[in-house]
């Protein structure tokens, strides 16, 4: 084991893939780890629980001094569109009303279990004054508070404001896991969904870009050893 300054948990390998493009990952215990010269991406699984096992186990075994929570999320207001990339000022656990600060950001960040549609969204906005919502942040912002070590949340927009959001969380397994032949059987039956998928589809391949973008950007300003890594964003 080698001790890495910087951690980034995110839920889904393709939400940073552009990042981890020619990276060898390794799996141990269901999360699986890439490492680069001075930070580590932990892949952890969608939700509270799955970010919680990601987030202490990459601790425990790189011993880093800054964690990043890194994902794709929804827009709470107007002005964010798609692509757009924010970093976080503060996490809230929306369950327990929870709040945790972040370094380095401007924007309020709401974690849910699910979230739906406009309505939904507006109440987030107007009940916490968030600015995006998401399903990990603040599960992650525990840890590192928990840990004594610095928290920053990272979040690449794929879903507008008045995005109508498909039941995408009914599909996630105990582990964080996505049931996709389950979905695929529901979508299957569901044609009004169809090109919601579809655009939700093209909105996060923007997003994983820019925000792969924006995790090796400060990947490489906060990381000990300065020399830029040459990864091949495409």
């Amino acid at each position: 084991m080698s001790v890495k300054s910087i951690a980034v948990v995110t839920a889904m390998r393709r939400e940073l893939a552009p990042l981890l493009k020619g990276v060898r990952g390794r799996r141990s215990d269901g999360i699986e780890f890439f490492e680069f010269e001075d930070a580590v991406v932990a892949i952890g699984g969608i939700g509270r629980k799955a970010t919680t096992k990601a987030a202490i186990a990459v601790i425990e075994k790189y011993r880093p001094v800054m964690l990043i929570s890194a994902g794709i999320a929804g827009a709470l207001i107007t002005t964010l569109r798609v692509g757009d990339v924010v970093s976080g000022r503060e996490a809230i656990e929306v369950a327990s009303g929870a709040r945790f600060a972040a370094t380095g950001g401007e924007s309020v960040i709401a974690t849910v279990s699910s979230v739906s549609g406009p309505e939904e969204k507006r109440l987030l906005a107007d009940r916490y004054k968030a600015d995006v919502v998401d399903m990990e942040s603040a599960a992650g912002a525990a840890v590192a508070r928990e840990c004594g070590i610095e928290f920053a949340a990272i979040k690449a927009i794929s879903d507008e404001l008045e995005f109508e959001m498909p039941p995408l969380a009914e599909f996630v397994d105990g582990d964080g896991k996505f049931e996709t032949m389950r979905f695929a059987a529901y979508l299957a039956v569901h044609p009004k969904w169809w090109s919601s998928i579809r655009q939700l589809r093209a909105n996060s391949k923007l997003a994983s870009v820019n925000l792969s973008h924006a995790v090796h950007h400060l990947m490489v300003g906060r990381s000990t050893n300065t020399q830029e890594e040459n990864f091949p964003l495409v």
